[in-house]
């Protein structure tokens, strides 16, 4: 049995039966999140899981940091790109339409 609520996780039974359930597990979150995507990303998502999985915490830390970097120098980018399009109608876009979202409800509607 594999039974996880928010970081508690409980695992009991023997090793076939949980690995047949972390396997089921996997193969409906694979489906899932092709659903939306395609096979390639739930693919990737899930490989990163395992990546992930597989790590120290101060590695998974390092990831973190990594990733609010990338984050901030994109963010950067962007307003730097807007100043230099100062006379152009539409909005900053970092190209992925969910993340632009993001932006927008957290700066109230844009960075402007």
């Amino acid at each position: 049995m594999l039974k996880v609520d928010f970081g508690r996780t409980e695992i009991k039974g023997p090793e076939p039966h949980i690995l047949t359930e972390f396997t089921i597990l996997a193969r409906n979150l694979r489906e899932l999140l092709a659903e939306d995507e395609s096979t390639e990303y739930a693919d990737k998502q899930i490989e990163k899981c395992i990546k992930l999985s597989k790590m120290t915490p101060d590695e998974i830390d390092g990831e973190l940091l990594a990733s609010i970097n990338k984050l901030g120098e994109m963010l950067a980018s962007r307003f730097s790109d807007k100043n230099q399009k100062e006379s152009s109608n539409s909005g900053p876009s970092t190209g992925n339409s969910d993340f632009d979202n993001f932006l927008k409800d957290l700066f109230g509607g844009g960075a402007e």
